[in-house]
Formats: structure tokens, sequence, C-alpha cells
């Protein structure tokens, strides 16, 4: 099944969200915001809500997680065990497996990011076109319409990504790549390491001036 699908269809599955589950979660700051206007916040057992967080419903998140200071995860999204979402992060209808690291100030929409998955601070995934077109993706090396005008990537399982990494709209990640920072994912890649060649012009002053 083509991963935004898959997307789509486990976000829009109704048991997901539609039953609270009895839990215990560890801590939830006074200052977080949970909004169940439009569906429940599902919190696993001992996960941690810092403060100024914003859950928004319908929304799960598993067990033994941390939702860093000021982070926002909006409605429909799904959170598995052991995820850990940096400060100011903002999560929007993606799919997060077991074991992530989101870093500090991302953004994470419309996306899949599987189990495993390493994320440094200001990461970006790009879910629109400038044009306002359907994003399309590669599969199974045909371009195809994905039928949606919103679509953000997939990451592969145990994929490393560095600070201001941004992903394009519809492209894949490799499972096990390791991106060096500030690199543009504007075609998918085969699985690999990764790193920009810097090349840096300057004119060195003589001792003393400046």
């Amino acid at each position: 099944m083509p991963w935004w699908i898959k997307l789509a269809q486990q976000l829009s599955d109704p048991e997901a969200f539609s039953q609270k589950k009895e839990t215990t979660p560890g801590y939830i700051a006074n200052t977080a915001v949970i909004d169940e206007t439009n569906g429940p916040v599902i919190i696993g057992d001992n996960t941690r809500i810092c403060h100024g967080a914003v859950l928004e419903g319908p929304l799960c998140i598993g067990r033994d997680c941390l939702v860093g200071n000021n982070a926002f995860i909006r409605a429909g999204s799904m959170l598995g065990d052991r995820v850990r979402i940096g400060f100011s992060t903002e999560v929007k209808a993606s799919i997060i497996e077991n074991n992530a690291t989101i870093g500090p100030q991302c953004f994470i929409a419309d996306s899949i990011v599987c189990r495993s998955v390493y994320m440094g601070a200001m990461v970006r995934t790009s879910n629109h076109r400038l044009d306002g077109k359907n994003v399309h993706v590669f599969h199974e090396g045909v371009l195809v319409d994905s039928g949606r005008e919103k679509l953000g990537c997939f990451i592969g399982e145990g994929a490393s990504l560095g600070v201001q990494v941004i992903i394009l709209p519809g492209r894949i990640v490799a499972s096990g790549t390791q991106l060096a920072p500030r690199i543009i994912v504007e075609r998918n890649l085969p699985a690999g390491q990764y790193r920009l060649h810097q090349e840096l012009l300057g004119i060195v002053y003589p001792e003393g001036k400046s």
C-alpha cells in the first residue's frame, strides 16, 4: 500500500480516537492545554506533558513519551511509545512511530515518521506546493498524483536528520539514511550518508586590523 494512503487510512480510523483509555500519565503541567473540543486526547502511561504544550484532539499519544515545552500537537496525529517531542515543535496530522525523537522547533506535517528516527533541531517538512496543485509522489518508479493538496514525507526506520534539514512535499527518506545539517531533500535518495560540500570564501585581515 502506498505510504500516503496508509497515512490517510490510519488517521481516519474512528477506532483509533473514539474511546478514551484508562491510563496514568506521568506528569501534565498545569499550563499545558488539553483541547478535546473536536475529539478525545489519549495520553499513555508515564507520558510527560511539559509547560505550555498544546494537545488538540482527536489525538493519541503512547506511553513513556515526552512532549516538550510549548510544543503543539495538532488534531489527527498518532504518536507511538517512547516518542520525544522537543521544545516548540509542531506536529500536524502525522504518524510518529515508536522510539522516534524529534528535536526542538521542528515542523512535521502530513507525514509518517518511522521507528527510531532521530531529528535534530529545526527540521522542517514542507507539505504544500506553491502552485496549489496536488503533491505528486514516486511509487514503484512512476510519478503519481497523490490526490492530496497537502502531503508531507515518509521518513524510514532509523534515519537520522541533522539540524535544519528541509524535506519537500511527497519525498521519501530511506531507512537508515543519515542527512547532515542544512540539506534540502528535493528528490528521493538511496539509503546512505549525505552531507553538504562547503566552500568558505573570505578575506583574512592582517594581524591587528579588522
